[in-house]
């Protein structure tokens, strides 16, 4: 018989849902155990000790109960390891953040401890908190390299880049490289040459590069196009959607306080 243990993780909450009166069913990614389910009991009470550590996004310091037999797990004790009071104050990193945490949610699989990506995500987080502009090239970014993870490594070779001369070029969705338009590749859509340059800084470059990429409002949009048709040729219906229209809404409005500052 499987034995009960107490497992102490840091955690990123994915998602909840009230449960009864009280409680709450809350998805977490976890360090040690991967994308697990817990139930916290009395979470939805006044004074509970849980506070606002179970909101999605939240970077916590968790304590479960753990049976492998068992859907959800006990949620024990939860604690923030940091509070990202920022990344709530703009429409923009809000909707990036459950963006990112939706897209983990989707295509993790269940106790399947992935601590690169864990740690991405947390940077991801991390950055959304703390920068003031640009913050859009997270979401292109953090789905290249979140892809790679998962085994979907996009085929970017500099020379390929290179040799998009013209105002156009083609991306290939079977492999995520990039082709000059005499090249042959499964499954090419065009896209304008900038765009293919920025995204291919977001699929090779890290995250410091990434972050100073300055891109035009048109350019963004066809860059975030290019990468949600990739992980979508992919991943198929694995690929989430809900938010797509949130930050299609803000990209097209050029919202104040988006943080797509061009200086």
């Amino acid at each position: 018989m499987a034995q009960r243990s107490i497992v102490r993780t840091k955690a990123v909450v994915l998602r909840s849902i009230d449960y009864g009166e009280t409680s709450q069913i809350v998805t977490l990614f976890t360090q040690k155990k991967g994308k697990i389910g817990v139930m916290a009991k009395g979470a939805r009470r006044p004074k509970s000790s849980f506070g606002a550590t179970l909101q999605p996004m939240a970077y916590t310091q968790v304590v479960f109960y753990y049976k492998p037999a068992r859907t959800l797990q006990t949620l024990s004790e939860s604690s923030h390891v940091q509070s990202f009071h920022r990344l709530r104050g703009s429409l923009l990193t809000i909707t990036v953040g459950l963006r990112i945490v939706e897209l983990v949610d989707a295509l993790m699989e269940k106790e399947d401890p992935q601590p690169m990506a864990f740690g991405l995500m947390v940077r991801a987080l991390h950055r959304l908190n703390h920068s003031e502009v640009r913050v859009g090239n997270l979401w292109p970014f953090v789905q290249l390299q979140l892809a790679q993870m998962l085994g979907v490594a996009p085929a970017v070779e500099r020379a390929r880049v290179e040799a998009v001369t013209g105002e156009e070029g083609l991306l290939s969705l079977a492999d995520g490289g990039v082709y000059p338009t005499d090249a042959t590749p499964e499954r090419p859509t065009r896209a304008s040459r900038s765009a293919l340059r920025a995204y291919a800084v977001c699929a090779r470059a890290d995250l410091d590069t990434v972050m100073r990429l300055d891109m035009a409002p048109a350019v963004r949009r066809e860059v975030n196009a290019l990468v949600r048709d990739f992980l979508r040729y992919q991943f198929d219906d694995a690929y989430p959607d809900r938010s797509r229209s949130v930050i299609a809404q803000i990209e097209r409005a050029g919202a104040p306080g988006s943080g797509q500052s061009h200086s």
